[in-house]
């Protein structure tokens, strides 16, 4: 495993997000609200 990251990369492509997409991911991190009591957590998204 080590052996697979640690070489150097000779290929890589620049990607640039879409305003689109970094909208929709912003948008859907409010609307998660995290719930827990001592034993569990549950993740509620609001709509």
């Amino acid at each position: 495993m080590e052996n697979i990251y640690s070489e150097e990369q000779k290929i890589t492509q620049s990607v640039k997000a879409r305003k689109e997409t970094i909208d929709f991911l912003l948008n859907y991190s409010k609307s998660i609200q995290v719930v827990g009591n001592e034993k569990h957590k549950f993740e509620l998204t609001l709509n």
